[in-house]
């Protein structure tokens, strides 16, 4: 375990959260990790960081755009590190199935999420990513507030 982590990122504070937190769990365990975010269609776009050669494929929409941006910010952020990572962008509308399937196809044995803190009940009733991920995820998952 530990030895593949997943980070699902969406450019939110409580995701920034998660990736310092899984930084700290790869550099103890000697962890690769897998930086995914998965873009909404519809999103605005609004300016971060820019972004880096490699990361930056065919811009063919804002959720393309923005998904970019959110994978530029984490690779600035973990260029710092010595941890091999690899970037995953997917457009879709619903982020949980996408973590779940990516974390599949990518290995990973366990999933690391932040969450806005939503109490189960609120938490159903808006969607939770993280609920939905906690419940159906076949690997352990950790979520940071």
């Amino acid at each position: 375990m530990l030895k593949k982590l997943l980070v699902a990122i969406d450019g939110t504070e409580y995701s920034w959260r998660a990736l310092e937190y899984a930084i700290g769990i790869a550099k103890m365990a000697e962890s690769e990790m897998v930086v995914l975010t998965v873009a909404r269609e519809g999103l605005q776009h609004t300016p971060q960081l820019p972004l880096e050669g490699e990361l930056a494929g065919d811009v063919n929409g804002p959720a393309m755009q923005v998904g970019n941006e959110v994978l530029g910010a984490a690779k600035h952020i973990l260029d710092e590190q010595d941890i091999p990572c690899s970037y995953v962008l997917v457009i879709g509308t619903r982020p949980a199935p996408e973590i779940i399937k990516q974390c599949r196809k990518e290995k990973c044995d366990t999933i690391i999420i932040g969450t806005r803190g939503f109490g189960a009940i609120e938490g159903l009733f808006k969607n939770s990513v993280s609920h939905i991920v906690i419940e159906n995820a076949s690997v352990p998952v950790i979520v940071i507030k």
